[in-house]
């Protein structure tokens, strides 16, 4: 039997190479003939380098964080294609800033728009922005911010490029550094999120990145007014932009300040893995995540790898799985590694020896199955 792992990322656990490797090692304790190809897979948020770098090249430079502080940051390059692969959560990620920290009134995707910048140096073809996991709600002017729009307030000062700036921002200013035009850029993102308004950015995804209720509805109020800036100045109207609003907004601004092409994260990524030749090549695929739940199905990573292997039998295996899965006629089994007996903390803690005791369960499914 041809197995195929193909999972996400444990959040806060596990990465997707530790989740494919830990099942592997259950599956070939009890199942030994089996035969194995690991594809650990993303969503466009943490550990997405890691799972399309193949044999491209990680380029490392100076960025600033979430929070403007430099550090070392990379992105993936393809010197044969000239195309940069720049993860967002790399430098504007949630997880590069304490719990204490998390404010989307402060962050900034500036350091973003700082290695897009690296790469244009070097005389990038095309761009693909990889957004998810962010720790900003800034519309992407922190992005812009480094690629020479300027934005100012009502009375011509100019404005620091993070959240709570939204609502300040009069008009905008263009000094070109690089010819954009020269350059093709991608957003490829997990949500279809709009800009703003109660399905939008903020009411969404601001709470999980520290902001409060009063917060969350300043910084969608500033996030309208940004839009209302595009219409007026770009006859660009965000809320007709299906992903818009992922990431603080990023994608948007991508959108409206580089002219990019907003898709599907899981699909661009599935391209890239060449994973529909592996589901052909495959009896069984396995796929998971750490929580598979209501939000999994609205374009995620495993409702889209679902639709790629709709003639082939899927197992799913979650940290939790809180989600009516019977609609789904070619999911074989689902395993759940938390027990109701277990604590949260300690699933996460011993994620990679529960796989592997799934992978062992796994393996004497598949074998009762083939018998």
């Amino acid at each position: 039997m041809r197995i195929l792992i193909a999972p996400d990322s444990f959040k806060d656990s596990l990465s997707a190479q530790k989740v494919a490797e830990s099942l592997a090692e259950g599956i070939k304790n009890t199942f030994p003939k089996a035969e194995i190809t690991l594809l650990p897979l993303a969503d466009g948020g943490e550990g997405t380098l890691e799972a399309i770098k193949g044999n491209l090249d990680y380029i490392k430079c100076m960025a600033s964080d979430p929070l403007f502080r430099k550090i070392e940051s990379k992105y993936l390059w393809d010197e044969k294609t000239k195309t940069a692969f720049v993860e967002m959560a790399q430098i504007s990620g949630l997880e590069l800033v304490t719990e204490s920290e998390r404010n989307p009134l402060k962050t900034t995707t500036l350091g973003t728009g700082e290695l897009i910048a690296h790469a244009l140096k070097r005389n990038v073809k095309k761009v693909i922005l990889f957004v998810g996991g962010s720790a900003t709600n800034d519309g992407g002017i922190g992005m812009a911010a480094v690629l020479g729009y300027i934005f100012l307030d009502k009375n011509g000062n100019t404005l620091n490029p993070n959240g709570e700036s939204l609502n300040e921002i009069h008009s905008i200013d263009y000094h070109p550094i690089f010819d954009l035009s020269k350059t093709e850029f991608i957003v490829a993102t997990d949500v279809t999120n709009p800009f703003f308004g109660e399905n939008g950015a903020a009411h969404i995804y601001a709470k999980q990145k520290g902001a409060n209720q009063e917060q969350i509805e300043f910084l969608d109020k500033g996030l309208k007014n940004l839009n209302s800036i595009f219409i007026r100045t770009k006859n660009i109207d965000l809320q007709k932009v299906a992903g818009s609003g992922a990431a603080g907004g990023l994608a948007g601004g991508a959108y409206a300040f580089l002219g990019a092409k907003v898709v599907s994260a899981a699909e661009e990524i599935f391209k890239i893995c060449d994973l529909q030749s592996k589901i052909e090549q495959s009896d069984v695929i396995i796929s998971g995540e750490g929580r598979i739940d209501s939000q999994t199905w609205n374009g995620k990573l495993i409702s889209k790898l679902l639709e790629n292997a709709k003639q082939k039998k899927v197992i799913l295996v979650g940290g939790t799985v809180e989600t009516d899965l019977t609609d789904n006629p070619n999911i074989l089994k689902t395993y759940q590694i938390k027990t109701p007996e277990m604590s949260l903390d300690f699933a996460k803690a011993n994620a990679g020896g529960l796989l592997v005791d799934k992978g062992s369960e796994i393996g004497r499914f598949l074998i009762d199955v083939i018998i």
